[in-house]
């Protein structure tokens, strides 16, 4: 082999093992953390850690459409703009956190007798709507045993699943993303 071969041949493999080295040490690409309701431990301990939402907070989301659909399961109610009651329909799991959906959250809050009724949906409500998990079923789903009717979720890699007006396929309960 020629000088320069032997060269050209030293550079290559330098530039060879470097190239391997970097790749090696590059960090890998890492998936976006999952920013939506947890279904990754036990089912009681499911709804423990969840985020506020609110006309403020998460107000477009699947993970409002969830906590609507623990609103239809529990037979709440809301008030309209001229004082009368109306039942929360399933028609309205859309996963906008409305006036109908704040004021159904302030009366279950009322009618389950936790300490706050602001229409926020909090750690003490997660809590109290978390006694009424029951699963893992086969299928991956869990159910939520409501004061009016049963509903089911799923549960698959970690991530709780949920339908838009309980119809449809099922969606990730992202906290940032409706459908």
């Amino acid at each position: 082999m020629s000088m320069r071969n032997r060269a050209v041949a030293t550079v290559t493999a330098a530039l060879l093992v470097a190239g391997g080295t970097a790749t090696a040490m590059a960090p890998a690409a890492s998936a976006a953390p999952y920013h939506g309701i947890d279904g990754s431990g036990a089912v009681h301990d499911d709804w423990k850690d969840e985020e506020d939402l609110s006309v403020d907070d998460y107000a477009s989301s699947n993970a409002t459409a969830l906590w609507e659909t623990v609103l239809w399961a529990d037979g709440a109610r809301y008030e309209d703009e001229d004082g009368d009651l109306h039942a929360f329909k399933k028609s309205q799991i859309d996963g906008s956190f409305g006036p109908e959906t704040e004021s159904a959250t302030q009366w279950w809050q009322e009618h389950f007798g936790l300490p706050e009724d602001d229409g926020i949906v909090n750690d003490d409500d997660w809590k109290d709507a978390q006694n009424q998990l029951r699963g893992p079923y086969s299928g991956n789903t869990v159910e939520y045993r409501g004061a009016a009717r049963d509903v089911t979720f799923k549960r698959v890699g970690g991530k709780y699943r949920v339908k838009l007006k309980n119809t449809g396929s099922w969606k990730n309960a992202y906290y940032d993303k409706v459908g």
